[in-house]
């Protein structure tokens, strides 16, 4: 099975080599992006970065929207855990007389509907609350989308960048030059806008 496998490996290694071999021989060989660039006489592209990482921790008002986001996602789950623990100990009271023998089978049925009924609305409430959550979430970081594509789009025609890319966990990018790093130009500018 592995001579096979190196045996077809060789064969498209050959074909691959007397492919180019010949593409040279017509005089179709193939030129680096500096020598199409010379040949064509256009100027060079203008690649420039932004650093994702740094854009965030440092973008002082969305750092403070993300924080009272983060304010509201604190109360709602507080919220949430205090109606939790007030039906938890109603259901513990109503546990405790029906163990007693103090509630009628009758007062038994319409405290488990009643407690059923809390229960039912204090899940509703979670869901109605997550999704608000999220839907502000997003809303945050639509604006952030919004407030940075339109400041890439006029530094890039004020400067004449062809392409400004996004630069950190997760990019495609894995090597940069600093001094192609324009972070610290878009933070002054979205710092400055929203004084």
């Amino acid at each position: 099975m592995n001579n096979k496998l190196l045996l077809i490996i060789n064969a498209l290694l050959v074909l691959a080599v007397g492919y180019l071999l010949f593409k040279d021989v017509r005089g179709g060989a193939v030129s680096s992006p500096k020598e199409e660039t010379a040949a064509t006489g256009s100027a060079p592209l203008r690649v420039v970065f932004v650093n994702e990482d740094s854009l965030l921790a440092n973008y002082a008002y969305m750092n403070k929207k993300q924080e009272e986001f983060a304010v509201k996602e604190r109360e709602a789950d507080a919220q949430l855990k205090a109606r939790g623990q007030a039906l938890e100990k109603e259901f513990m009271a109503a546990q405790d007389k029906i163990q007693k023998g103090l509630l009628a089978p009758n007062q038994i049925a319409a405290e488990e509907q009643r407690l059923g009924k809390k229960q039912q609305a204090l899940a509703a409430e979670q869901e109605r609350l997550t999704r608000d959550l999220m839907a502000q979430g997003q809303a945050l970081q639509e604006e952030l989308n919004t407030a940075v594509k339109e400041l890439l789009k006029s530094i890039q025609k004020e400067f004449g960048y062809d392409y400004i890319v996004k630069y950190g966990p997760g990019s495609d990018i894995l090597m940069i030059k600093e001094e192609h790093d324009i972070t610290g130009l878009v933070l002054e500018r979205l710092n400055k806008k929203e004084q």
